[in-house]
């Protein structure tokens, strides 16, 4: 009875409807993967965008610094600025001292 049984009995048929590629499959709307959607087109452009913008930022701000480190009277500027709000957190007036605009990026804090 042993020779009646056949490698094929014991063969898992997957069945057609369940791996439908997703070009067969039409929708109005857009489906969230939640981790897949890394992957996906827009996520990579949205990504490689958004690294651009950072690096561009960074490049912008390198400039900044080596601008005013070539020019004595913006030097001179950024250090009173920077020992005025050392001063200031010395004291322990953290507040002011965050309102001291050092940077040209910085933005008061308001509470």
């Amino acid at each position: 009875m042993a020779s009646a049984c056949t490698a094929s009995a014991f063969v898992v048929q997957p069945q057609q409807t369940a791996f439908l590629p997703a070009t067969c499959v039409s929708s109005s709307t857009s489906l969230s993967m939640g981790l897949f959607d890394f992957f996906s087109e827009d996520a990579r452009k949205e990504r490689e965008a958004r690294k651009q913008r950072e690096i561009e930022e960074q490049e912008a701000l390198q400039r900044e610094i080596q601008e005013r480190r070539r020019n004595p009277e913006a030097m001179e500027e950024y250090e009173a600025k920077v020992k005025v709000r050392r001063n200031l957190r010395m004291a322990g007036r953290d507040d002011a001292a965050d309102a001291v605009k050092v940077f040209s990026t910085d933005t008061p804090k308001e509470e």
